[in-house]
């Protein structure tokens, strides 16, 4: 709460600030940019199919275990294996069953962290593009619209604002340019 406080004050400072120097004020929806633009669409479905080339590897990992746990099933029913077979065959199972768990948890790191990469490459490029929209404007303060506190929840930070202080659609042209370039 006190984050939300804290951006909330800093953001009333700087756009007073910026009013009282004269400068025009605008805002950009970030998460529209990224969902309209070419670059966003591009990167989205990288990620997606970085998703899906881990998801493969786990499914046929899980068919594995799926396998091995019916074939134990079986043996234990029709009282094929003997104590320490059984014991054997027990511990293989949960071996397989926590190497299988260990891995997940490692892609959803990994998954993370390729969504964390790509994020900041696109914001960097979407920085480059609100810089010379801003510029050309004369706006001397752009504003995001949403903040991201702790990556939980999208935070609205302009409560209002009129719409043709929206930068968003000429943040997606100019990236879409600046991409065909």
């Amino acid at each position: 709460m006190k984050k939300i406080a804290l951006a909330c004050a800093m953001m009333v400072v700087l756009t007073a600030s910026a009013m009282a120097a004269g400068g025009k004020t605008a805002y950009v929806d970030t998460r529209t940019a990224f969902d309209k633009t070419s670059l966003g669409k591009q990167y989205q479905g990288i990620l997606r199919e970085y998703v899906e080339s881990r998801k493969k590897i786990l499914d046929v990992d899980y068919e594995d275990i799926q396998k091995l746990q019916e074939d134990y099933n079986k043996q234990k029913q029709a009282k094929l294996l003997n104590e320490s077979a059984q014991k054997a065959k027990e511990e293989t199972l949960n071996g397989k069953i926590t190497a299988f768990q260990k891995k997940r948890d490692e892609f959803g790191v990994e998954v993370q962290k390729k969504g964390e990469e790509l994020s900041i490459e696109f914001n960097q490029k979407m920085m480059e593009v609100i810089k010379t929209i801003a510029k050309k404007g004369k706006i001397s303060l752009v504003l995001s619209k949403n903040i991201n506190i702790n990556s939980k929840a999208e935070i609205p930070s302009v409560i209002y604002a009129d719409d043709d202080m929206n930068l968003t659609e000429k943040v997606i042209e100019g990236m879409d340019k600046a991409e065909t370039k």
